[in-house]
């Protein structure tokens, strides 16, 4: 039974505790657009620089290997497999090379199916790909071209249980609910950017994010592609809901946040989590 011992409460930033980090992801932005090799050179960029700054994990926004969706939105005639395929290689390698986790977003085939998919690749620091989430909400545009995707992921990243989710997946409490529990970290990668779109979304998705993080007590890193016109730039939420570092708007680059490697916390989000379980079924919440 999770036991709380009174040194730490909803009134600390975890961040501000004084404790080491756990785990170092630099949530990265890039301007996603549809040359890949521009894409992927940019991303081999950060690698380094993250890795430079002692980062553990690169996150990369939604999409930003491949360019959303197709060059012929939504046909796919014409893509090229091949350079993506390239591409992801690049990614590999350099994960290798600069001995980081890397986190992007980018379409997916199946190929026994020829499927597409709007999917996460997870990338290891020997390179190699250990997970892959495909988006769940796909909006009725999205659809023309991808494949609804039916699965959670959580992945162990040095030790911290972290979970996936895509863009529109944001709207959905379901999904960030699922995770409660079962992990300490979300990746959410996202392509919320361009002109003529709901500006609402500058101010709402960052606050979005905030809820999910009290609510579930998960710390969120939102990868944003920064196009001119993005709609808010790329965030870190802290577990329990507190605002972490953001980027530059409309700009390339990274900005470091951590999970603060904090016993006191742990039991402390193990405790509330407990008590909100009890809470449930006290109220008749649970199905």
């Amino acid at each position: 039974m999770a036991k709380w011992d009174g040194a730490y409460t909803w009134h600390k930033r975890p961040s501000a505790v004084g404790a080491p980090d756990r785990l170092r992801v630099a949530t990265a932005q890039i301007p996603v657009g549809h040359d890949i090799a521009e894409n992927v050179a940019r991303m081999r960029s950060l690698i380094e620089a993250a890795a430079k700054a002692s980062a553990d994990v690169v996150h990369f926004p939604e999409c930003a290997l491949s360019g959303y969706g197709s060059a012929n939105w939504p046909e796919w005639t014409g893509f090229d497999w091949g350079a993506l395929h390239a591409a992801l290689e690049a990614v590999r390698s350099a994960a290798r090379t600069y001995r980081v986790w890397v986190v992007t977003g980018s379409v997916h085939r199946d190929e026994a199916t020829d499927k597409k998919f709007n999917s996460i690749y997870v990338v290891d620091r020997e390179g190699n790909l250990v997970g892959r989430y495909d988006k769940r909400c796909c909006s009725t545009n999205d659809l023309r071209a991808f494949e609804l995707g039916h699965h959670q992921l959580v992945v162990d990243i040095d030790g911290v249980a972290c979970g996936f989710l895509i863009c529109r997946d944001w709207g959905f409490n379901e999904l960030w609910r699922d995770y409660e529990g079962r992990v300490e970290l979300i990746f959410h990668c996202a392509c919320s950017d361009g002109h003529g779109r709901d500006k609402n979304e500058t101010f709402t998705i960052p606050a979005l994010m905030q809820g999910y993080g009290r609510q579930y007590l998960y710390a969120i890193s939102s990868a944003n592609s920064c196009r001119p016109g993005q709609d808010y730039p790329s965030f870190w939420i802290e577990r329990g809901g507190y605002m972490g570092r953001q980027a530059t708007r409309h700009e390339a680059g990274f900005m470091l946040n951590a999970l603060a490697d904090d016993p006191e916390q742990d039991r402390f989000f193990a405790a509330v989590l407990q008590a909100r379980r009890a809470e449930r079924v006290l109220y008749g919440l649970t199905e």
